[in-house]
């Protein structure tokens, strides 16, 4: 009984301390998939910008207004 309730409190310890790392994660992840789509959806309109590892991370990191300047720089250059 005492092993259980020890275990019931780590695992919530485990929660609490991984709780905002997680948050930011998912946070990201959302942000890339929605960056991802939006640059799927300008390069089938026939924007100039690709989908790769570096766009993803840019659209992962800034956002929208990362995908909008990405967009800008490849109308500029």
């Amino acid at each position: 009984m005492m092993t259980c309730a020890i275990f019931v409190c780590l695992f919530a310890l485990a929660l609490i301390a991984l709780s905002k790392p997680l948050r930011v994660l998912l946070r990201c992840g959302v942000s890339a998939l929605v960056g991802g789509l939006a640059l799927f959806l300008g390069q089938s309109m026939g924007a100039a910008v690709g989908v790769n590892a570096a766009t993803l991370l840019v659209s992962a990191v800034l956002g929208i207004p990362g995908v909008a300047g990405l967009y800008l720089l490849s109308f500029l250059l």
